[in-house]
């Protein structure tokens, strides 16, 4: 047998010939196969799959892959790889001598002379089988593909992929990953989504689509998404934080639910048989507020602490509060803190620059030294701290022996930190006729400085009827030792703190100081209504409330001053000082007046000047004293260094002719602009708009003619007489100024009977301007008389309309208290927006309304 490797090329060409054999039957056995992917592929090059419907196209790719699997196995079922022998008889059917076959043949008789001619048949079988030639198999090609479609179709998907160009793969991938849940119902799957900013940060929801980009919002803000579907979907979430699933939740209404808080920049998808939703949220992270001291805390008047702070946040500042911390504290509780809310003008202002000024005379580590620091909260309950400031808490300056032993018995239990010991159970005692005794035990069970307060107080109230004057300070103490024995915990013993209070300025001031206290309360609830922006009902409430407590607090003054010895010859000139008599030292009226103010500013929504004059009358009342009168009878009220008997109607003639002057022109200067804001509504006609019932010219003009009637007869009730420069002056009032006013209301009279409107608009704002001009001048001729007067006065100097003394104050932290004039004013013009807003029709102008009223 001859050796086939020995002949050149013969190997090659049988592995060749075995090669085209294996193709050839694999095109037989995967041919559909083939075909089904061929079709495929033309189908998603051309852009077919991406214009059916989803359904569609997930039903064409599942058909096409389980097709595709289904004729895969028949063909493999039916291929049967050839076996080299089969490629050698296929290249020895190209010669009659079949020399591969033959050269395996080995000689059936080996002689000598048959060994020469066997190897010359070898010679000529390995020559015809160097000869042989690959097979090309085209018969077989051509009756198994006579359509050639062994080359049509991939010449047809490569024309489809350079027609496609760049979304040829993206085509492809779209036709092999459609949407499959669409056969689920997903396409009626709908999701809505939203993100709620934090209530602190001011901002609007924000609504997301499938158009949305990324979106900013701040951190702690909630996402929250509501499905329709017919089973709950995921929610797949990707970002800082990692990577989480979570299912929806099914609501009462049959949809699905979820909520998430975005607390980093975060990928959310919505999952229900493949991604339905995607969106992409970014978090912008919340600033520490910032808070310090402008002006570090000191003691100022009537020992409240003052001082003035600063703070700042990105989204506003939720609440603000004094951090206290004992220098030296208590080493069983090393760490303890109180924190005192500082009140802030406006809701959750970004920035703030404010002085205030607390009583902290009450608290329990009053003079003590104290470590304090402002404290600012944010929306999200993020915490700033200013810098530390060590000083001393001022304590209640206590005088009667009686106060300040009560004092020591308070904070002796309030600044007790531990806490009671565990009453041990007395098991006996739970057998008939047992008798339980240990509640009756419990201060053995309190710390030892509660045990300490309770042996302060027995020592205190010892012989109580016999040394206590006022009875029931007595009947406090000991009932605070009650409260004491019966406590179980330490918030029972603190409890205490009210009682031994009270008691301690009963001791020391008597029973002013309840009314004192009452009156605080009732600054306190109107100062908190004026900031938070309550109802006018509620502040009218709070107003009356407080106008009361002043009352009932200059009566408790009045009662302590006759308990203290008041001669009864006195005691008219105190009920005088009740009713405003103007003879009283105490100025009633100013008082009256300031509390008219108060409820006017209030009532017109000036909060800030309203706070700020509630503060003031709270102060002139705090220092408010008695003295007597230095006539028979007389009595009264004054703030010390005040003006004593001589009031407001004991000043010089000249100033009463000018406050007279300028109450008359007030009221006149009303009127007339109340006429101008009716004959402007009145013009309303010529733009085509129906004018108010009754605004006719001729009743216009008879009003306008009532006041210059009205300006007449405050020239002539104020008299004449000539001035230093020779011009001719009544009550203040100039001659010349009166006639141009008076000639301008009478023009703006003839207009209106003639029915020019625009005439008599513009005399009647020249007459109002001159008016105003008018009583502005008189009203800094009444201040220069004023200012002359007292600084002639030396016990007038440096005191205000009360008596306080103004040495030392800070200009900065005052406000000027609206005259009459101004208060009137604004009340009618708050009025006159409240009418057109419940007449007007027109939607735009209703707007416009809404707006002024708001910022009124």
């Amino acid at each position: 047998m001859a050796d086939l490797n020995a002949i050149p090329g013969l190997r090659g060409r049988i592995s060749d010939t075995r090669r085209r054999i294996t193709l050839l039957r694999l095109a037989k056995a995967f041919w559909p196969t083939a075909i089904l992917v061929g079709v495929f592929l033309i189908c998603a090059l051309s852009g077919l799959f991406d214009r059916m419907t989803p359904a569609a196209a997930a039903s064409a790719t599942i058909i096409t892959l389980v097709g595709g699997v289904w004729l895969t196995l028949r063909g493999r079922a039916r291929y049967t790889a050839p076996a080299a022998s089969e490629a050698e008889a296929a290249l020895d059917a190209q010669s009659e001598m079949r020399p591969i076959a033959s050269l395996k043949d080995r000689p059936a008789k080996p002689t000598v002379d048959g060994q020469v001619l066997w190897r010359e048949h070898e010679k000529r079988l390995a020559q015809a089988a160097a000869g042989l030639e690959t097979p090309s198999f085209r018969d077989d090609w051509r009756a198994f593909d006579p359509a050639w479609l062994r080359a049509a179709l991939p010449a047809a998907i490569l024309g489809l992929v350079v027609v496609a160009g760049a979304d040829a793969p993206g085509r492809v991938l779209r036709a092999l990953s459609p949407d499959y849940g669409a056969l689920m119902g997903a396409g009626d799957l709908r999701v809505e989504a939203w993100i709620t900013p934090p209530e602190y940060s001011g901002k609007a929801p924000v609504f997301l689509t499938d158009e949305t980009e990324p979106v900013r919002v701040p951190a702690g803000s909630e996402i929250t998404l509501r499905a329709q579907a017919r089973s709950a979907p995921r929610l797949v979430s990707r970002g800082d934080g990692g990577r989480g699933s979570v299912r929806f939740e099914a609501t009462p209404d049959g949809a699905y639910e979820i909520k998430a808080i975005v607390r980093a920049d975060t990928d959310y998808s919505v999952r229900w048989w493949g991604e339905r939703a995607a969106w992409t949220v970014l978090a912008s992270p919340d600033e520490t507020p910032d808070a310090r001291f402008v002006e570090v805390p000191k003691l100022g008047e009537n020992d409240r602490t003052e001082f003035e702070w600063e703070v700042s946040d990105d989204y506003g500042v939720e609440t603000l509060a004094l951090s206290l911390r004992l220098v030296e504290p208590h080493p069983a509780a090393p760490d303890a803190e109180d924190r005192i809310v500082i009140a802030m003008r406006g809701v959750s202002p970004k920035e703030a620059t404010e002085a205030s000024e607390m009583d902290l005379t009450r608290h329990r580590w009053a003079g003590l030294q104290v470590e304090a620091r402002l404290a600012a909260t944010d929306g999200a309950g993020q915490t700033g701290f200013s810098d530390p400031h060590t000083f001393v808490l001022p304590e209640k300056l206590l005088l009667q022996p009686l106060a300040r032993a009560i004092q020591e018995i308070r904070v002796t239990v309030l600044r007790e930190p531990r806490g009671y010991d565990d009453i041990p159970i007395n098991a006996s005692a739970v057998t008939q006729g047992a008798i339980n005794t240990a509640p009756l035990n419990r201060l053995e069970a309190a710390p030892p400085d509660v045990r300490k307060a309770a042996l302060m107080l027995d020592a205190v109230t010892f012989e109580g009827p016999r040394f206590f004057q006022d009875y029931s300070i007595w009947t406090a103490l000991r009932m605070s030792h009650g409260i004491l024995s019966a406590a179980s915990d330490k918030a029972d013993a603190d409890s205490v703190d009210h009682v031994l209070w009270a008691a301690a300025l009963k001791a020391e001031y008597g029973s002013s100081a309840d009314a004192l206290a009452a009156l605080l309360a009732a600054k306190r609830a109107l100062e908190n209504a004026l900031r938070d922006g309550a109802s006018e009902e509620e502040i009218a409430r709070l107003t009356d409330a407080f106008r009361q407590a002043a009352q009932n607090y200059i009566q408790a003054k009045i009662a302590e001053a006759v308990a203290n010895g008041l001669p009864p010859s006195a005691q008219s000139g105190l009920d005088d000082a009740l009713q405003g008599d103007g003879e009283s030292g105490f100025g009633q009226q100013d008082l009256t007046d300031m509390l008219n103010a108060l409820e006017d500013l209030a009532e017109t929504g000036a909060a800030d000047q309203a706070r700020q004059l509630l503060s003031d009358i709270t102060n002139l009342l705090e220092n408010l004293q008695f003295q007597q009168g230095g006539g028979q009878g007389q009595g009264g009220f004054n703030i010390p260094g005040g003006e004593g008997e001589e009031g407001d109607n004991n000043q010089p003639q000249e100033e009463q002719a000018l406050s007279d002057a300028i109450e008359g022109l007030s009221d006149l200067l009303r009127e007339q602009r109340e006429l101008n804001d009716d004959t402007l509504e009145a013009g309303r006609r010529e733009f085509g708009e129906q004018p108010s019932p009754g605004l006719d010219g001729q009743s216009l003009a008879e009003r306008q003619d009532a006041l210059r009637e009205m300006l007449d007869e405050l020239g002539e009730a104020a008299g004449g007489e000539e001035g230093e420069d020779g011009e001719q002056q009544a009550g203040g009032l100039s001659e010349d100024a009166l006639e141009e006013i008076e000639r301008f209301q009478q023009r703006a009279a003839e207009a209106l009977r003639q029915d020019r409107q625009r005439a008599a608009e513009g005399n009647q704002e020249l007459a109002t301007g001159l008016l105003r001009d008018l009583v502005g001048e008189l009203a800094q001729e009444l201040d220069d008389l004023r200012e002359a007067r007292g600084a002639d006065d030396p016990s007038a100097n440096n005191q205000d309309p009360f008596g306080n003394s103004t040495a030392g104050r800070d200009d900065a932290d005052t406000i000027d208290v609206p005259d009459e004039l101004q208060r009137q004013r604004a009340k009618d013009i708050l009025e006159e927006l409240r009418r057109r807003f419940g007449e007007a029709t027109d939607e735009e102008e209703r707007d416009y309304l809404e707006r002024l009223l708001d910022r009124f």
